[in-house]
Protein backbone atom coordinates (compact mmCIF):
# COMPACT_ATOMS: atom_id res chain seq x y z
CA UNK A 1 0.00 0.00 0.00
CA UNK A 2 1.29 3.19 -0.62
CA UNK A 3 0.83 4.58 2.80
CA UNK A 4 2.66 2.02 4.64
CA UNK A 5 -0.32 1.24 6.78
CA UNK A 6 -0.46 -2.52 8.11
CA UNK A 7 -1.16 -4.14 11.50
CA UNK A 8 -1.12 -1.52 14.30
CA UNK A 9 -0.80 1.27 12.57
CA UNK A 10 -3.67 4.07 13.52
CA UNK A 11 -4.79 6.11 10.97
CA UNK A 12 -8.08 8.85 11.02
CA UNK A 13 -9.74 8.77 7.67
CA UNK A 14 -11.59 12.96 7.33
CA UNK A 15 -14.07 12.79 5.19
CA UNK A 16 -14.96 9.49 4.31
CA UNK A 17 -17.90 9.73 2.29
CA UNK A 18 -19.53 6.24 1.53
CA UNK A 19 -15.91 4.61 3.02
CA UNK A 20 -14.75 3.14 0.11
CA UNK A 21 -11.17 4.27 1.40
CA UNK A 22 -11.98 3.92 5.01
CA UNK A 23 -13.09 0.11 4.98
CA UNK A 24 -9.63 -0.32 3.22
CA UNK A 25 -7.74 1.37 5.60
CA UNK A 26 -9.40 -0.33 8.41
CA UNK A 27 -8.34 -4.17 6.61
CA UNK A 28 -5.01 -3.14 6.54
CA UNK A 29 -4.77 -2.05 9.85
CA UNK A 30 -6.18 -5.53 11.65
CA UNK A 31 -5.65 -7.07 13.77
CA UNK A 32 -4.61 -4.48 16.45
CA UNK A 33 -4.93 -0.92 14.43
CA UNK A 34 -7.52 1.29 14.44
CA UNK A 35 -9.10 3.72 11.81
CA UNK A 36 -11.15 6.68 12.55
CA UNK A 37 -13.60 7.89 10.39
CA UNK A 38 -14.08 11.81 10.93
CA UNK A 39 -17.34 12.95 9.21
CA UNK A 40 -19.54 16.17 9.95
CA UNK A 41 -22.81 14.33 8.57
CA UNK A 42 -24.22 11.89 11.42
CA UNK A 43 -26.35 10.04 8.74
CA UNK A 44 -22.80 9.01 6.80
CA UNK A 45 -21.38 8.17 9.76
CA UNK A 46 -23.70 5.61 11.03
CA UNK A 47 -24.24 4.01 7.39
CA UNK A 48 -20.68 3.84 8.05
CA UNK A 49 -20.85 1.98 10.96
CA UNK A 50 -23.38 -0.34 9.55
CA UNK A 51 -21.57 -1.14 6.62
CA UNK A 52 -18.30 -1.82 8.69
CA UNK A 53 -20.22 -4.26 11.44
CA UNK A 54 -21.55 -6.32 8.23
CA UNK A 55 -17.96 -6.89 6.81
CA UNK A 56 -17.14 -8.03 10.45
CA UNK A 57 -14.47 -5.18 10.62
CA UNK A 58 -13.88 -4.19 14.14
CA UNK A 59 -10.93 -1.85 13.62
CA UNK A 60 -13.28 1.07 12.60
CA UNK A 61 -15.00 3.59 14.43
CA UNK A 62 -16.86 6.33 13.89
CA UNK A 63 -15.99 10.03 15.33
CA UNK A 64 -18.95 13.36 14.18
CA UNK A 65 -16.28 16.47 13.96
CA UNK A 66 -17.28 19.94 13.61
CA UNK A 67 -16.50 21.40 10.06
CA UNK A 68 -13.98 23.92 11.13
CA UNK A 69 -12.02 22.16 13.38
CA UNK A 70 -9.93 18.39 14.24
CA UNK A 71 -10.93 16.04 16.40
CA UNK A 72 -9.58 13.13 16.84
CA UNK A 73 -9.64 10.31 20.60
CA UNK A 74 -6.07 10.11 20.30
CA UNK A 75 -2.98 10.66 18.35
CA UNK A 76 -2.60 9.06 14.92
CA UNK A 77 0.29 7.88 12.62
CA UNK A 78 -1.59 9.09 9.10
CA UNK A 79 -4.55 11.17 8.50
CA UNK A 80 -6.04 10.41 5.21
CA UNK A 81 -8.11 13.42 3.58
CA UNK A 82 -9.10 11.83 0.13
CA UNK A 83 -11.42 14.62 -1.76
CA UNK A 84 -12.02 16.60 1.15
CA UNK A 85 -9.10 19.46 1.28
CA UNK A 86 -11.40 21.48 -1.11
CA UNK A 87 -14.40 21.76 1.47
CA UNK A 88 -12.01 23.27 4.21
CA UNK A 89 -12.22 26.69 5.37
CA UNK A 90 -8.76 27.90 5.59
CA UNK A 91 -6.96 25.13 5.03
CA UNK A 92 -3.53 26.23 6.69
CA UNK A 93 -4.73 27.34 9.44
CA UNK A 94 -6.87 24.23 10.19
CA UNK A 95 -3.59 21.79 9.13
CA UNK A 96 -1.13 23.92 11.60
CA UNK A 97 -3.81 22.98 14.33
CA UNK A 98 -3.68 19.22 13.08
CA UNK A 99 0.15 19.09 13.96
CA UNK A 100 -1.41 18.64 17.56
CA UNK A 101 -3.25 15.06 16.36
CA UNK A 102 -0.08 13.13 15.05
CA UNK A 103 2.42 10.78 16.50
CA UNK A 104 6.04 11.23 16.05
CA UNK A 105 6.69 10.76 12.21
CA UNK A 106 2.75 10.84 11.49
CA UNK A 107 2.24 11.75 8.02
CA UNK A 108 -0.72 13.19 6.25
CA UNK A 109 -2.20 11.90 2.95
CA UNK A 110 -4.41 14.23 0.48
CA UNK A 111 -6.31 12.72 -2.22
CA UNK A 112 -7.19 15.53 -4.50
CA UNK A 113 -9.58 16.44 -7.90
CA UNK A 114 -6.48 18.31 -9.75
CA UNK A 115 -8.84 20.23 -11.83
CA UNK A 116 -7.72 19.46 -14.80
CA UNK A 117 -9.81 18.40 -18.43
CA UNK A 118 -13.08 19.65 -19.11
CA UNK A 119 -15.11 17.74 -16.53
CA UNK A 120 -13.07 18.99 -13.66
CA UNK A 121 -13.98 22.54 -15.08
CA UNK A 122 -17.36 21.75 -14.92
CA UNK A 123 -16.95 20.53 -11.55
CA UNK A 124 -14.28 22.98 -10.17
CA UNK A 125 -15.69 23.77 -6.77
CA UNK A 126 -14.29 19.73 -6.15
CA UNK A 127 -10.95 20.11 -6.64
CA UNK A 128 -7.82 21.88 -5.90
CA UNK A 129 -4.75 23.06 -7.72
CA UNK A 130 -2.16 20.87 -6.40
CA UNK A 131 0.32 24.06 -6.09
CA UNK A 132 -2.17 25.81 -3.79
CA UNK A 133 -2.04 22.49 -1.60
CA UNK A 134 1.61 22.76 -1.73
CA UNK A 135 1.90 26.14 -0.66
CA UNK A 136 -1.14 26.01 2.26
CA UNK A 137 0.70 22.91 4.09
CA UNK A 138 3.91 24.62 4.06
CA UNK A 139 2.31 27.01 5.99
CA UNK A 140 1.00 24.92 8.10
CA UNK A 141 4.29 23.36 8.89
CA UNK A 142 4.37 20.36 6.46
CA UNK A 143 7.12 19.18 3.80
CA UNK A 144 5.93 17.24 1.14
CA UNK A 145 7.80 13.82 1.20
CA UNK A 146 6.41 11.86 -2.12
CA UNK A 147 3.37 12.06 -4.58
CA UNK A 148 2.01 8.92 -6.38
CA UNK A 149 0.36 8.97 -9.59
CA UNK A 150 -2.72 6.06 -8.76
CA UNK A 151 -6.26 7.42 -9.69
CA UNK A 152 -6.34 9.67 -12.73
CA UNK A 153 -7.42 12.65 -12.66
CA UNK A 154 -6.05 12.98 -8.76
CA UNK A 155 -3.47 14.53 -7.04
CA UNK A 156 -1.84 12.49 -4.36
CA UNK A 157 0.49 14.15 -1.84
CA UNK A 158 2.27 12.52 1.38
CA UNK A 159 3.55 15.55 3.89
CA UNK A 160 5.29 15.10 7.06
CA UNK A 161 4.99 18.07 9.84
CA UNK A 162 8.96 19.80 10.15
CA UNK A 163 9.95 19.90 13.53
CA UNK A 164 8.82 23.18 15.11
CA UNK A 165 10.82 26.01 15.82
CA UNK A 166 12.69 26.44 18.85
CA UNK A 167 11.90 30.27 20.64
Amino acid sequence: MALGVGPGTIVADLGPGAGHFTLELARAVAPDGVVYALEADRTRLEELGRVAGENGLTTLRTVLVARDRLTIPEPVDLLFVSATYHHLRNPADYFAAVRSFLRPGGRVAILESRREGLLARWLGRHAYPPGRIRKEMARAGFELKVTHDLVRGYWFGVFEARPRQAG
